[in-house]
């Protein structure tokens, strides 16, 4: 199942085109590595599918009905005022909302209004089962626990989850913007450098999460251990153009080598 889809993507920022005519299919279960020189345009590509940027007239970008994406860039943008565990909880809103139509649901059982009223009574115990069961789906009263055991397990220390996050370093923020994307869980995760500034554990953790991640992964990484642990496709930006290679990034590398050194042999010949 195809859930992304680029036709004939043109991007122009000033007075540089990114890339041309470029095209891309993201299955469903794909874990791709997007690879490619510093300044070929992999963030720039990420921005463009999540809808920051939008490509020249003639180019689409098509989702399947209902997909989500998650972008992680390479600097979140984050309130510098909360503390690690604070900006973390606040990463799906969905919890505080169902909380408080439930509340709403549950005040709205003792009005005469509605108990008196058959039709409306079982209307409300409906809405009331459908909250309960979506707010127990996205971690109910353990919410906050799962959140901590996020924030731990990828590299966050006890101390580190009450500091603001105006005392953590760039690298630790950025594992709070993993956190937040973990917990809404979209169909499609963008991953521009995740592993940036994780220590041995917090990889280990990154490397077991995008494995068995139930969505789809694109992860940016300069790490090819990293690549070829966790990946099943590699996409090359290369001089403005998209190749994608089924495999890891071991066999990618000895695949282009090989193809290199055909074309040399042609050239000469």
């Amino acid at each position: 199942m195809i859930q992304i889809q680029l036709s004939n993507v043109t991007l122009v920022l000033g007075a540089k085109r990114i890339f041309e005519n470029l095209g891309w299919e993201i299955q469903l279960g794909q874990r791709i590595g997007l690879i490619g020189a510093n300044g070929a345009g992999k963030s720039s590509l990420f921005k463009l599918i999540q809808g920051e940027y939008s490509p020249e007239l003639g180019g689409s970008i098509t989702r399947a009905r209902s997909v989500t994406t998650g972008y992680l860039p390479q600097h979140p943008e984050l309130d510098s005022s909360l503390s690690a565990f604070e900006a973390t909880l606040e990463g799906n809103p969905r919890v505080a909302e169902v909380h408080a139509e439930l509340e709403l649901v549950e005040a709205s059982l003792s009005d005469p209004d509605v108990y008196g009223d058959q039709r409306k009574l079982q209307r409300a115990l409906e809405q009331q089962h459908t909250l309960i069961e979506e707010y127990h789906t996205l971690g109910g009263d353990s919410y906050p626990e799962r959140v901590r055991g996020i924030l731990l397990g990828l590299g966050l220390v006890k101390s580190e989850l009450t500091k603001p996050l105006s005392v953590l370093s760039g690298g630790q923020k950025k594992l709070v913007g993993l956190a937040r994307l973990l917990l809404v869980c979209p169909d499609v995760l963008l991953l521009d450098e995740p592993d940036n500034h994780l220590d041995l554990p917090g990889k280990i953790f990154l490397e077991k999460l995008i494995r068995e991640y139930e969505g789809t992964v694109v992860i940016i990484s300069h790490d090819r251990y990293l690549l070829d642990a966790v990946v099943t496709h590699i996409a090359e930006l290369e001089d403005g153009r998209l190749s994608v290679f089924a495999g890891d990034y071991s066999s990618f590398i000895a695949d282009k080598e090989t193809r290199m050194a055909r074309q040399e042999e042609m050239f000469r010949a």
